[in-house]
């Protein structure tokens, strides 16, 4: 699922989408400058569509030497309610069906 999002790290504000979205984490692509790194701790704010911004904290897990700004997110508990319901219904009703951008 790509939702847009803002990333927060370091008194820096960045942007970027997510790749996939799960209860556990995201693997999104991260514009900001400097780059992130595994074990960073930054705060996400994510655009879901029909439930508006919501907030999470997640720690930097992988970052790709491949594909520059691909990062491995895993969400620190707790993760708020809106956001669990959302990946709720995303498997409730499949992907195909799900608003993105």
């Amino acid at each position: 699922m790509h939702y847009r999002l803002i990333v927060r790290h370091a008194g820096v504000e960045g942007r970027g989408q997510t790749e996939n979205l799960s209860e556990r984490g995201a693997m999104a692509s991260i514009d900001v400058d400097p780059a992130l790194c595994a074990g960073d701790h930054i705060e996400l704010d994510i655009e879901l569509p029909g439930h508006g911004t919501v907030s999470v904290a997640a720690s930097v897990r992988w970052t790709s030497t491949v594909l520059p700004g691909m990062t491995g997110l895993e969400f620190t508990q707790p993760i708020s309610a809106e956001l669990l319901g959302h990946i709720a219904e995303l498997v409730t009703t499949g992907v195909d069906e799900a608003e993105g951008f």
